[in-house]
């Protein structure tokens, strides 16, 4: 292995996680129980919330058979419920009641206690539902059921996320059966029983859509998709100035595509990254910084953002791939900004690049790139509106199968498998050309059978197992999004069982990947369910009370509704905030509280007052909520918390608060970008009516604007231009930055003169001595 993979520099990457993330370490037997449970939570997510059993029915009665209890349906709060119930199961095992030693060690009779009442509170609900929803009736018991419930989700929340979260979901609970005059029933039926409280749109969401991306990501991640990025980038920029820090840049952002978590970005793409920037030169605290900026940004970049995304295209009614269009612009606009500043940083340190045996070639990797095929499936699939979490299982599918073709154990002409896969995958999303998929599958056959570019192995096998089920699904006229569907749900299938019966090390290795990426999409959404549960408290609690509809003209009079003041307080409270507080939860409660405040402020000024082209919802309100879900993110890397900082600087060995700061001015775009995509909502490209020279020439102008803004504020943070500037050059270069924010023409062409003149003036005018 090259000098890349020396990942860990004297640091225990798994120790470091777990103690972010608050685990204990199990016994065999109870690792066996959270094992079965998070592959139940898979197995009923596909089944029953995913509707497998209607594709399978509409697949098998297209061929005469009939099977009509696979009709079956159960509602979706029951299928949240059961989600939920292997959720808090899985949090009472791996999260002790307190993170001491004698808590660490050992499950405690009260930890059995709250898993065996999570497990009857959850499915009382589950069999208690459907009588409910025939009779609206709601008995004393099922106050004491809803009582017992939300005690055991906030403490399965605050053993997993902390205790800030809670806190805030209990004085909105007080508040809220105060409100109601102590009325129990009309609260536990609003809580409990209907969908406004646990199971209200926050926990809804994570099942039907975030659970889909999570398994997608958690099986990339299996196959080792991050180490490819990673060592990609590095092979392609490591030779050049500054090159691990810029490739830790681009290959965060890209990761950004595979996991939507700031902290896990870190604790991926930062082993490898982190002490090859050291290597090249850059202070710990620089290296410690890089990282988290890049991997926070993950979160904005399309196509798979940060679980809030799913949660804001739902609070909005616009669809997932129309809010992937809106982030396009921002997420440019941040990693460019990270970009510049990494740049600047690294020319006024002296950097050189390293040597270029230290990385695999680059040839390597190009080879290679058909790895990112599930990347692009997913992308153009969410692009053309396929629904999202039919998105997710189809790339699954395309990602399975490039996985089996990759194993360079496995014998096999690569180039031939490739073009196979492309084939393939591309007559899927098309819809046609099953006779094409079999005239290949019997091409196929015959190299096989001749023993030319082809044997009789485990990848010849999954490969004709997908044309073959491709090409059935389309004779037999089946839709593209149940063929879609179900070619991810039997790619999984596929995988296991040729990996099973494989007596080589490259198939067992996919028989591993394929299951445990099931198990650890399990285990890493319990985090994002119980904030999305308790979230949902929160968001019943102003529904009961309906402050959801008056607390928006209240926060807007509070602040003389100027919106400026506005902003700042909103971006003030998701920081603050999301200091105790994940991202989703973050979000949920600011759009709750804040969002409406802002749309009050500016819902009767163009453009604000336009409606998104094709929705029925305000332009207002979608600038709003995307400048709430912005800095709920950059909570990550804004002290004094700054987890996504914290692990940067446990990898690097350098002091937390010199990270964390360098962090926050390394992601200024991100903390300057927000104002700007809301005074000029045309960046977000879904709110253009109609594109013309125009309004084309407007979003240029916009973009190249603000990277301008971009650029300065590298050159006055690190005051580096072509050497080293004078204090005041660094300071106009500041305020012009800072007021060319406004997009303002005069303010945009004094920027470019400014940059002008650094570059025309004599050195002894603007370099320091």
């Amino acid at each position: 292995m090259s000098e890349v993979v020396e990942k860990k520099e004297g640091i225990d990457v798994e120790k470091l996680e777990e103690a972010i993330s608050r685990t204990r370490k199990l016994p065999p037997s109870l690792e066996r129980v959270v094992t079965f449970a998070a592959v139940l939570i898979g197995i009923y997510e596909i089944l029953f919330i995913f509707n497998f059993n209607g594709a399978f029915y509409d697949m098998l009665s297209r061929i005469g058979i009939k099977l009509t209890f696979l009709l079956y349906a159960l509602q979706s709060e029951q299928g949240e419920a059961f989600v939920l119930a292997m959720i808090l199961v899985i949090a009472f095992l791996l999260y002790p009641l307190k993170r001491s030693k004698k808590y660490l060690e050992k499950v405690s009779l009260m930890d059995y206690t709250l898993i065996a009442l999570s497990l009857i509170a959850m499915f009382y609900l589950f069999f208690r539902y459907p009588a409910y929803a025939r009779t609206a009736d709601v008995y004393w018991y099922d106050v004491i059921f809803a009582l017992l419930s939300i005690g055991i989700v906030l403490e399965a929340t605050r053993r997993v996320i902390g205790w800030v979260l809670p806190t805030v979901v209990l004085v909105f609970l007080i508040y809220a059966i105060q409100n109601v005059g102590f009325n129990w029933k009309m609260f536990s039926e609003h809580m409990y029983l209907a969908s406004e409280g646990l199971f209200a749109t926050p926990l809804y969401v994570m099942t039907i859509y975030v659970f889909a991306f999570i398994f997608f990501g958690a099986f990339l991640l299996k196959i080792g998709i991050s180490d490819y990025i990673t060592e990609f980038m590095i092979s392609l920029f490591g030779s050049r100035p500054g090159g691990p820090a810029k490739a830790a840049v681009i290959a965060s952002g890209l990761m950004g595509t595979v996991s939507g978590s700031s902290v896990a970005n870190v604790l991926t793409t930062g082993t490898f990254t982190i002490p090859l920037m050291k290597k090249a030169g850059y202070p710990p605290e620089i290296a410690g910084a890089v990282e988290p900026v890049s991997s926070t940004g993950g979160q904005l970049m399309p196509p798979i953002m940060g679980a809030a995304a799913f949660i804001m295209a739902e609070f909005l009614g616009v669809p997932y791939n129309k809010i992937i269009i809106a982030a396009v612009i921002p997420a440019l606009v941040y990693y460019s900004g990270v970009y510049l500043f990494i740049d600047r940083e690294t020319k006024r340190l002296g950097l050189k690049g390293m040597p270029k045996e230290h990385f695999k070639p680059l040839g390597y990797f190009i080879r290679k790139s058909y790895i990112l095929l599930p990347i692009v499936a997913i992308t153009v699939a969410l692009v053309w509106g396929i629904p999202a979490h039919i998105s997710a299982i189809s790339s699954l599918g395309v990602a399975i199968w490039v996985a089996w073709i990759s194993r360079d154990e496995i014998r096999g002409n690569e180039a031939l498998y490739v073009g196979v896969v492309l084939l393939g995958t591309t007559l899927m999303f098309l819809g046609y050309g099953w006779q094409i998929l079999l005239a290949t599958s019997l091409v196929m056959i015959g190299l096989a059978a001749v023993k030319k570019w082809a044997e009789f192995n485990e990848k010849l096998y999954i490969t004709l197992l997908f044309l073959l089920f491709i090409a059935f699904g389309q004779a037999i006229g089946m839709s593209k999004e149940n063929l879609l569907f179900l070619t991810g749900i039997f790619g999984i299938v596929f995988s296991l069982i040729v990996g099973l019966i494989s007596k080589g090390p490259g198939g067992r290795r996919m028989y591993s990947a394929t299951y445990e990426s099931m198990i650890e999409a399990g285990k890493t959404s319990t985090a994002v369910m119980l904030a999305a549960a308790s979230a949902g408290l929160i968001q019943g609690s102003l529904t009961i009370t309906g402050l959801a509809n008056s607390l928006g003209y209240k926060m807007a009079a509070i602040t003389g509704g100027n919106l400026w003041l506005l902003l700042i307080v909103t971006m003030i409270f998701s920081l603050i905030l999301g200091m105790g507080v994940p991202t989703t939860a973050n979000y949920i409660i600011t759009s709750l509280v804040m969002a409406p405040a802002i749309y009050q402020a500016v819902h009767n000024i163009a453009p604000y007052n336009q409606l998104v082209p094709g929705f029925g919802t305000f332009i207002a309100l979608l600038a709003a909520h995307f400048f709430v879900f912005y800095f709920g993110i950059l909570a990550d890397i804004t002290p004094p918390v700054a987890l996504a900082s914290y692990a940067g600087s446990a990898l690097a060995g350098g002091d937390f608060w010199k990270t964390a700061l360098n962090a926050v001015r390394y992601a200024v775009a991100g903390y300057i970008g927000p104002y700007i995509y809301f005074t000029h909502p045309e960046m977000f490209i879904i709110t253009v009516k109609h594109w013309t020279l125009l309004t084309t020439g407007q979003v240029l102008y916009d973009l190249f604007g603000t990277l301008l803004v971009m650029y300065l504020l590298a050159i006055s943070f690190t005051g580096w231009f072509r050497k080293h500037l004078r204090i005041e050059w660094r300071g106009l270069a500041g305020l012009v930055g800072l007021v060319s924010a406004t997009l303002n023409p005069i303010a945009v062409g004094s920027s470019v003169a400014l940059v002008l003149l650094f570059r025309f003036l004599p050195e002894k005018w603007v370099v320091s001595n």
